[in-house]
């Protein structure tokens, strides 16, 4: 497995897997979430695993399964807890070693019922060991250097906390984010704008509809990061056009800034895939917005299909562009209902591309498995190396 630059790994998003360097040997480590495993008979507690790497790749000798019955961890696994639900990996203390913020959104406090708790493990030569809890709240969290101190910050939906953090848990300062007035649905981080101070995108919907019926779909909004931390910009667009259930950032025309990518499963022609450019005043004005009907897109769509139910992003064909792998978990295959597929845009000079587009399920050669009524196969995708 190769080294990992030690930059690389310091601020990964929330996901059901990260690689990182927790133990700072220079090989990439990978933690796994099992927020639904059952610890000592306790359904649904939740716990994650841990590969460490090595020359040759991922060392089974040396692993962990990490739970809250764990000596070192706060809190005891309890049925529902879900420890694991939100992985996020940042060197908060500035050690030098890759650090573990872990969710656990059915934790109860007290007498409150699912308040949700947040603990970081913290890196260190022999791995992850000792763990603190750092805040409370079901929310995603995401890490970034938000307002360009040179120290890793924590953003969740409702709160900053700015680092460096102390192996106490305890943050340099924190604050509320920034007053959106809205519900946050969905969030990532990256520098959307290339001036090198981490910014936050966030998918945000209305607490209320205007007219009494149904709230409207979730809207873009870029939050800048400065020196003063995050400041909010404006929604993107029109409704119909940029909303998001599923968020990712990546380049994906080379320019060095990070592109918006988003998926809007429930949108007209079952799905669509977009992207919102980056660039030196924040996001584009206009979205490209990719479905199955779109020329040069295998299959067709079909109401029900989800077409970008979860997006990822990475350089999956090696050209230096990053492209965008869209999970498809209600595609019909061959009479089997809700079988599912994912598919593989590519990322050009241009822009996010339509020709060339593959798509994969269980049936496709190479893959494991047999496509299957209700797999569901492109649920959660993500893009590895």
């Amino acid at each position: 497995m190769p080294k990992t630059p030690r930059r690389a790994a310091l601020a990964v998003g929330a996901a059901a897997s990260v690689r990182a360097d927790f133990d700072g040997d220079g090989y990439t480590d990978v933690a796994i979430a099992a927020p639904g495993g059952t610890v000592n008979g306790k359904s649904g507690a939740g716990y994650f695993a841990v590969v460490y790497g090595m020359a040759e790749g991922p060392n089974g000798v040396k692993r962990q399964v990490i739970s809250q019955d764990r000596y070192g961890i706060p809190g005891t696994a309890e049925t529902g807890d879900h420890f694991g639900g939100r992985l996020t990996a940042a060197d908060l203390d500035g050690w030098g070693f890759t650090d573990l913020v872990v969710g656990a959104p059915g934790e109860d406090v007290g007498s409150a019922r699912d308040v949700g708790l947040q603990t970081v493990v913290w890196g260190g030569v022999g791995g992850l060991a000792t763990a603190t809890t750092v805040g409370q709240g079901r929310a995603e969290t995401r890490a970034g250097d938000f307002d360009g101190d040179g120290h890793l910050d924590l953003a969740t939906a409702y709160q900053m906390r700015f680092g460096p953090f102390s192996r106490s848990g305890a943050a340099a300062r924190t604050g509320p984010l920034v007053d959106l007035d809205v519900p946050v649905s969905a969030m990532e981080a990256g520098d959307v704008d290339g001036d090198g101070t981490t910014d936050l995108v966030v998918s945000s919907g209305s607490w209320d509809s205007d007219d009494g019926g149904t709230p409207p779909p979730p809207r873009l909004r870029l939050l800048k990061g400065t020196k003063n931390g995050l400041v909010a910009g404006p929604f993107m667009a029109y409704l119909d056009t940029v909303s998001a259930d599923s968020i990712a950032l990546g380049d994906i025309d080379a320019d060095g800034r990070q592109d918006v990518v988003f998926g809007r499963s429930t949108a007209a022609g079952g799905g669509l895939v977009g992207v919102v450019r980056g660039t030196a005043n924040g996001l584009a004005p206009r979205a490209t917005l990719i479905g199955q009907n779109t020329p040069g897109v295998p299959g067709a769509g079909e109401s029900g299909d989800r077409f970008g139910t979860d997006v990822s992003v990475g350089d999956v064909t090696g050209d230096g562009y990053a492209d965008v792998v869209a999970g498809v978990p209600g595609e019909d295959l061959a009479g089997r209902t809700d079988a599912g597929s994912f598919a593989v845009l590519r990322g050009s000079a241009a822009g996010l591309s339509s020709t060339r587009v593959q798509v994969l399920s269980q049936n496709t050669a190479g893959v494991p498995g047999t496509a299957e009524k209700g797999d569901r196969f492109g649920s959660r995708t993500a893009v590895v190396g």
